[in-house]
């Protein structure tokens, strides 16, 4: 299983719902390594989604031109009546990118804190984030960024992305 981790020095708000790029040296961001996640309550049973409630989203991830740039997802939000008091117990993810390359470094983040899940290479999966302080009512995003300079080939093309979470 990849390290999660903790990506610092990086401000993830941003006012557009639209997937977006930018020059970005990925040297200058400090990780940070955080503790194993625990598996989901209950893997694979039907208590890894007991929770006082729940909320998904459903995005159409960036295509990946060049290499050396920072592509950012759209942001995944919940509903408006999520409760900022609920915390995090769950999360499953869910990406897709059509000519993938395995050089590709995936990101899953929160937005309030700037907190990222390595899931590099890990195209749909779970964690158990209980313990880690995630407001339910936190947005998440994609970043996706392909190490070296120029253009990438073949062009990398952002299919769907998705998360749900459960939150008590």
């Amino acid at each position: 299983m990849k390290k999660n981790i903790i990506l610092l020095a990086l401000t993830l708000a941003s006012t557009s719902v639209f997937a977006n790029e930018e020059t970005f040296n990925i040297n200058d961001v400090t990780l940070l390594e955080l503790n194993k996640p625990l598996p989901l309550k209950s893997e694979g049973g039907i208590e890894a989604f007991v929770a006082s409630g729940a909320w998904t989203d459903v995005i159409t991830n960036p295509t990946i031109r060049n290499a050396g740039q920072v592509y950012r997802g759209p942001i995944m939000s919940p509903s408006a009546n999520t409760p900022s008091t609920s915390k995090v117990t769950n999360i499953t993810w869910q990406w897709n990118i059509f000519n993938y390359n395995s050089g590709l470094i995936t990101y899953l983040c929160e937005t309030a804190q700037g907190r990222c899940i390595d899931v590099s290479g890990n195209f749909g999966a779970g964690a158990n984030l209980e313990g880690a302080n995630v407001s339910a009512s936190t947005s998440w995003q994609y970043l996706f960024y392909m190490p070296g300079s120029g253009n990438v080939s073949p062009t990398m093309y952002g299919q769907t992305g998705s998360v749900a979470i459960t939150y008590q």
